[in-house]
């Protein structure tokens, strides 16, 4: 299996856990289902039920394969594909029982076995329906061109929020272009909603697609929208930490200093947010000298208007906030300017919100 060393994890695995690639991952169900589809197609008592057991075995199989073409082709989001796969890898394992069970018998021993495989059959059938539904809905997000997806997967039935949270932080990494922003924002407002939210899209793997479209982002408003869904998730000491330890301080620092002024203002308050709530991150931005890139942002807004004699506070959140309120002060200014010489109200409540509502 040379191809699938090629074919990493964009999640990153348990502390010292070597975690399968994704072709692994997949031949397993694979393997498994041929070998229950052979033993089927042998049997010698139940015929019809093996036989239709096996066409919805062939065709999970089938959709399998159709996963790993895609593995080998493109770098998949992959968390999604793992969980089902490993749902239908049990599910296959369930099947093995009542086909068994179809093998040459005789006499009342027969009857009893047939009798007993009646019920399996059905609940076997019920789970490999919901291991086709599974499929079928990850490759449509695999194949997708980004949008939205309201369907549910049977996995994440009794939870909704896991399929929004997936086909999100898919679309972020593998989307088109123009929907990554969209898909940012989804997950922006999901992390705004509560702590559970916040955890289920760290654990599903959403913080290194956000990082890299934060960096690689074709538009101010797709990185405006990925420095947003980082700054609503990193509420907590853990979760900034995970952010640091993923070695994208300096990018985030980068981000700052060669952005357009709106993106700036983003992520500067997402280092606000790290710097005061874990220490190391505090350290590693002054490390990279990130005062440099907010006193220069910081001195785009300056104007006599709020030039002070004071001595300016250098911390990280004081400088971040100072650059609120100057920015705040601007946009206040140029509504004002702008509406004395149109005489429109447009955008009012939004353009007069205050730096802390707009944050």
């Amino acid at each position: 299996m040379s191809s699938a060393a090629a074919v990493t994890s964009t999640t990153l695995p348990p502390h010292g856990v070597e975690e399968k690639t994704v072709l692994e991952e997949l031949s397993l169900p694979i393997l498994l289902a041929d070998r229950v589809i052979k033993s089927a197609q042998e049997a010698e008592s139940s015929k019809q039920d093996c036989s239709d057991l096996a066409k919805q075995l062939d065709r999970l199989s089938q959709m399998l394969r159709s996963a790993v073409r895609l593995a080998i082709s493109t770098p998949l989001y992959d968390r999604p594909l793992r969980r089902i796969a490993s749902e239908i890898t049990k599910n296959l394992d369930r099947a093995r029982t009542p086909v068994r069970k179809c093998k040459k018998h005789s006499g009342v021993f027969r009857q009893v076995f047939c009798i007993t495989t009646i019920a399996d059959f059905r609940k076997v059938s019920s789970l490999l329906e919901s291991s086709i539904g599974d499929m079928k809905w990850l490759l449509s997000i695999f194949e997708s061109d980004g949008g939205a997806h309201l369907s549910l997967p049977p996995i994440a039935s009794n939870d909704p929020i896991l399929a929004w949270v997936w086909s999100s932080i898919s679309a972020v990494q593998m989307g088109q272009v123009k929907d990554r922003d969209g898909a940012a924002n989804q997950l922006a407002s999901l992390a705004l909603d509560n702590d559970r939210n916040k955890k289920m899209i760290v654990e599903e793997g959403g913080i290194f697609p956000l990082l890299k479209l934060l960096k690689e982002g074709a538009s101010a408003e797709a990185r405006i929208a990925a420095a947003t869904a980082l700054f609503n998730i990193a509420n907590g000491k853990q979760r900034v930490r995970l952010i640091v330890e993923a070695l994208e301080t300096s990018m985030i620092v980068g981000v700052l200093e060669d952005s357009p002024i709106k993106v700036q203002i983003s992520v500067a308050n997402l280092v606000a947010r790290m710097a005061d709530l874990d220490d190391y991150a505090r350290e590693e931005f002054m490390r990279l000298n990130v005062t440099r890139p907010l006193m220069s942002l910081l001195s785009n807004h300056l104007n006599l208007q709020v030039v002070s004699d004071k001595p300016v506070k250098t911390s990280i959140p004081s400088l971040v906030k100072m650059n609120q309120r100057l920015a705040y002060k601007n946009i206040k200014s140029n509504y004002n300017r702008d509406s004395s010489s149109h005489g429109g109200a447009h955008n009012k409540k939004r353009l007069m919100e205050t730096p802390e509502c707009a944050a």
